[in-house]
């Protein structure tokens, strides 16, 4: 367990402090590659939630997530940033309604991969290593008394991967897919003192922790300075260390990049 999490301290630190900077030729047709600069994303769909902490029950209902990214390409690699935030006072069991609070903040190295065919398509793979901030909160509308409090909180910083497939449609047109993806983490979890010693840090690794997203979607290039994105996204997380923590969502999902 200590050699594990240490590994993800330096796995952080390394990512952060020693890209490696790789030759390349002249910058593809934007169809080919990954756009530059800032973007703008926004989400909206069903959302589930099973908190042992809380109940055993599960509680659903729309929970919309706001995106903020920057990549930027370098010589043989891009670098991205990206940071989601959601949060609705809507998912609800019956008559019991809950606040659920999300954050991620994700960077992290796509590279290029060998091209290959798909029926008659060529695809460009890009793959590379990332790290993962996860915060989630869960406040349930239940009445306590005295100092009381019911609410569930959960942390993961893991290292993982990042993936992308471009497919090139037409000459403005691609079809985007992208995978993020924890391999290893330092979970934090609340516990109750009182039933149990259990720590409320400890290191998790797959299939113990799942935690990612994945997009399907299409790419429509305005210029060489602006794309609009739109299509399907699915996030995941579950950790069955400590009470089992299973989240998901189905969303539409809209993205505007601009470069300068």
């Amino acid at each position: 367990m200590r050699r594990t999490a240490l590994i993800c301290v330096l796995g952080w630190t390394l990512l952060w402090m020693a890209p490696v900077a790789l030759a390349g030729p002249d910058p593809p047709p934007l169809t080919q590659r990954l756009p530059e600069g800032i973007s703008l994303a926004w989400g909206i769909g069903g959302y589930a939630v099973s908190d042992d902490y809380i109940s055993g029950e599960k509680y659903t209902g729309t929970l919309p997530v706001y995106g903020l990214g920057w990549t930027h390409r370098h010589d043989g690699y891009d670098y991205r940033l990206q940071v989601d935030v959601a949060h609705s006072a809507s998912i609800e069991n019956y008559t019991v309604r809950t606040n659920i609070y999300q954050f991620t903040l994700n960077q992290g190295f796509l590279y290029p991969l060998p091209r290959f065919k798909i029926l008659s398509r060529t695809a460009y793979p890009f793959l590379g290593p990332s790290t993962d901030l996860f915060v989630y909160v869960n406040k349930p509308d239940i009445a306590v008394d005295g100092f009381d409090y019911a609410q569930s909180f959960a942390t993961l910083l893991a290292l993982g991967i990042n993936g992308h497939l471009l497919v090139p449609l037409a000459k403005r047109l691609t079809l985007d897919n992208g995978l993020r993806l924890g391999v290893v983490a330092l979970g934090v979890r609340m516990v109750d003192m009182e039933e149990t010693d259990e720590s409320m840090v400890k290191a998790l690794a797959l299939p113990s922790m799942v935690h990612g997203d994945y997009t399907m979607g299409l790419r429509y290039h305005l210029s060489g300075a602006a794309s609009l994105a739109a299509g399907y996204r699915f996030d995941l997380t579950r950790i069955q260390t400590w009470e089992p923590l299973h989240a998901g969502a189905d969303r539409f999902f809209a993205t505007l990049h601009v470069w300068r």
